[in-house]
């Protein structure tokens, strides 16, 4: 440790800096210095204007692009204009100092200045993933396209760890001429077998979460069935799927368990796929049966959360003749879809009472033969 922090202090970008401060603390003349802050002052009200106006130059430019997508990118855009603006002002400055010594100005030039652009390099390529992200992810939130939308995620995280991998080994390189990559890659390829030896588990569970956006076999926000459980996907990472159960608890799944299991997807863009059985007695005619099913499916679409009803006989059983009534419905929760079920299911109690249509239940019946 203490090795490394030798090599920083004696850093060729340091030693400039402190050159640099030292001769306009104690070597630059009033001239110069009034030089040097006018610019400074030019350079910060320079980026409070590019800070206020940016947005709106973004937001003209991008008038016929959605509101939010384009909010979005002018945010982005905001903080790198900042910084590039008052680095051009910064840099200005120091030129502007006419007694500075030349090898002082050469040194600013070689050891400065480019690591100054490239942490504005280095911004500045963050919020461009962030961007092309956002883009990807709006494109690909349709059900139209075969892309999951958490690929743009995926996009972005990849993008950024490039970026900041290469500007570190740029700044590095910069500080400390003599720095050597290829041990250091080395030494990360010996770690990186020894860490994925140690965690087949998490990597199984990675290559999960990407066969599930391959296939798109689900979203969040999503209601699937899987096994025993059944409830909406309220989070999707690369080691689990959290679900939201019907019955109200939070359960997270490891996404190696999706790929070789059957999974029921019930929604269909805001909509839920959602069914009813009601069975009614044996005695009922074919005409009694179609007049059933006509109120059953005239009391569910009377719900203000349906879009969409059909109703059909889905089979005889032992004690009834089974009705079903399936049907599209806007609920996110738990409790909302619950809710839903209790006030339809009330809502049928009352109607076949109403119309004196009796619901079957359990019987049998014994015959005696003489």
């Amino acid at each position: 440790m203490n090795n490394f922090a030798d090599l920083i202090q004696q850093s060729p970008t340091l030693n400039t800096a402190r050159h640099a401060i030292r001769f306009l603390a104690h070597h630059a003349g009033s001239e110069d210095l009034i030089s040097f802050y006018i610019y400074i002052s030019a350079g910060l009200l320079a980026t409070l204007l590019v800070y206020r106006f940016s947005g709106r130059i973004v937001r003209k430019i991008l008038r016929k692009s959605p509101p939010d997508l384009t909010d979005r990118i002018a945010d982005a855009l905001r903080t790198p204009a900042c910084l590039l603006t008052f680095s051009y002002f910064f840099i200005i400055a120091f030129d502007a100092i006419t007694k500075m010594p030349p090898v002082l100005w050469m040194h600013m030039h070689s050891d400065i200045y480019p690591i100054l652009n490239g942490l504005l390099v280095l911004i500045c390529s963050f919020r461009i993933v962030d961007i092309i992200a956002q883009i990807l992810r709006k494109r690909w939130e349709s059900e139209t396209t075969n892309l999951d939308e958490r690929w743009a995620d995926l996009i972005g995280r990849i993008g950024k760890l490039i970026v900041a991998i290469g500007a570190g080994i740029f700044i590095i390189q910069k500080i400390d001429p003599s720095f050597n990559i290829v041990p250091l890659l080395t030494g990360i390829s010996f770690v990186g077998a020894a860490v994925a030896l140690a965690s087949q588990s998490t990597i199984a569970n990675a290559i999960g979460s990407m066969e599930i956006m391959i296939d798109r076999l689900f979203k969040e926000g999503d209601r699937i069935s899987f096994g025993e459980y059944d409830g909406f996907v309220i989070r999707m990472g690369l080691r689990s799927v959290t679900l939201a159960a019907l019955t109200g608890e939070k359960i997270n799944l490891p996404n190696k368990d999706f790929v070789d299991k059957q999974i029921r997807n019930y929604t269909r863009g805001k909509l839920h796929r959602t069914s009813i059985v009601v069975g009614v007695l044996y005695e009922k005619t074919r005409a009694d049966l179609e007049k059933t099913l006509a109120l059953l499916e005239s009391v569910v679409s009377a719900s203000a959360r349906v879009n969409g009803c059909e109703t059909s006989l889905l089979r005889f059983a032992d004690s009834s003749v089974q009705l079903q009534a399936i049907f599209w419905a806007d609920y996110k929760t738990s409790s909302e879809y619950n809710k839903l079920m209790s006030d339809i299911q009330l809502a049928i109690k009352e109607s076949f009472d109403q119309a004196k249509i009796e619901f079957a239940f359990p019987t049998q019946t014994v015959y005696l033969k003489k």
